[in-house]
This record gives C-alpha cells, sequence and structure tokens, in this order.
C-alpha cells in the first residue's frame, strides 16, 4: 500500500512538473518577446505551482497521520458556528451556486476546530466541483440521539454504485476525465475520513447519479459539563 500511495504521489506531481517545463521553454523559446504568451505562460505556470503546493500539503497531512505525529487539540465548540463560518466564506467565493443552511440552534462538540474546519471546507470545496452552475449546496448541523452531526448535500452528478466503496480512497476519483477540470488531487475525501477517525467520528454517504450526494459526519456526544461542586 505504501509503494502505491509513492507510485501515485510521484504520477500526480509528474503533471504540473511537465506542464511548468513546457510553458518554460515556451518563454525560452519565443515568449520572452510575446506579451500574450508570455501572460499566458506566467498564468499556467502560477496555477500549477499552486496545485503542487496544494497536493504537497495533503500529502504530508496524511504522512503525519501515518505515522501519529499530527497533534490533535480538542475543545468545546458550537458546531454550528464554525459551519456557519465557512458558509459566510464559501458565499464570498463562489457566486455561480446557491447555497442553504440548516441549523437546528446549538450543537456541542469536543473536537480539533481546525480539523473540523478543513474537512467541512473540503466536503464544500468537492460538492461545489461537482454541482453544475446554479444547483443547490445545503449545509446543516443538528443534534440527534445525544450525537452532533454535520451534513453537505449537492445537487451533483451523484455517485455510481461501482464506485462508492472507493471513494474514500487515496487517489480516487469517480471521473477520470475530469481530473485536469476541477483541479482535485484525489486526496480530499482521503483526509475527511482521517480526520473522522482520528475523532472517532462516523462518516454516511447517500447519492444517486443524476440527482446529488450527501455526506454526514456524526461526531461521538460530547461530554457533559461537570456539575457545580
Amino acid at each position: 500500500a505504501q509503494m502505491r500511495f509513492v507510485s501515485d504521489a510521484s504520477h500526480e506531481l509528474r503533471t504540473p512538473i511537465a506542464v511548468i517545463q513546457g510553458y518554460a521553454n515556451l518563454l525560452n523559446r519565443w515568449g520572452k518577446d510575446d506579451p500574450a504568451t508570455r501572460q499566458e505562460a506566467i498564468d499556467a505556470i502560477r496555477a500549477e505551482a499552486d496545485s503542487m503546493k496544494e497536493l504537497v500539503e495533503q500529502l504530508l497531512f496524511l504522512a503525519r497521520g501515518d505515522n501519529d505525529s499530527m497533534h490533535i487539540q480538542m475543545e468545546m465548540f458550537d458546531l454550528t458556528e464554525v459551519a456557519a463560518e465557512v458558509l459566510k466564506e464559501t458565499e464570498m467565493i463562489d457566486q455561480t451556486h446557491t447555497f442553504a443552511a440548516r441549523w437546528e440552534g446549538a450543537v456541542p462538540v469536543r473536537a480539533d476546530v481546525g480539523l473540523t474546519k478543513q474537512a467541512l471546507r473540503i466536503l464544500v470545496d468537492n460538492a461545489i466541483k461537482y454541482t453544475a452552475a446554479g444547483g443547490r449546496i445545503t449545509l446543516s448541523a443538528g443534534v440527534k440521539d445525544g450525537f452532533a452531526r454535520l451534513s453537505v448535500q449537492d445537487e451533483g452528478q451523484g455517485i455510481d454504485a461501482e464506485s462508492l466503496p472507493h471513494i474514500f480512497d487515496r487517489f480516487y476519483r469517480t471521473d477520470q476525465s475530469r481530473d485536469r477540470k476541477t483541479g482535485g488531487t484525489g486526496l480530499g475525501l482521503a483526509i475527511v475520513k482521517h480526520i473522522a477517525m482520528l475523532h472517532g467520528a462516523r462518516i454516511d454517504l447517500k447519492s444517486q447519479v443524476g440527482t446529488g450526494t450527501t455526506i454526514r459526519v456524526t461526531f461521538p456526544a460530547a461530554p457533559a459539563a461537570p456539575a457545580d461542586a
């Protein structure tokens, strides 16, 4: 598994490196004196460098998790507040989709705020990538049977039954033809899975091709506040 992971990582890095080399050669040959070509090369190189940076950061995140060196800061907070922050950030960045919220008041949870927010951002970003412009993406936070629940629902292309068991695997993509278009690394959902495991949380997924996908993360019940002495 480790050898396959290293092989996959090398493959993912090979493409942006090749693109950067190609545009660097283009600049060297005739782009230095052509403003349009020069700008095209600069934009492409910056985009590919950003993609490589994201990929390396995600690889390092998973590597730290694999060797149990990741530091987790557990604390009590309101899951609804964190979800509302992510929703507000997303609405500022993306004006092509409709966003909705289903809040059920305060949702106390004991978890790592940063990792929880990171997982939610990945789920929302994934929903955006695979939902056509104008589609609705809904964030929900609530409590059921004493468990804190956070979910992201989209109106995207959905996931076929064959792919469902694999979508949390590292580097797995349901549609290989969309790799470059969406800019995905295939590591996002693997990171969400790892964050959930660190918290003892459960991930549930429901999807229907042509209708959309819902991913829910259920955290263990938050411990009750200690009684006053």
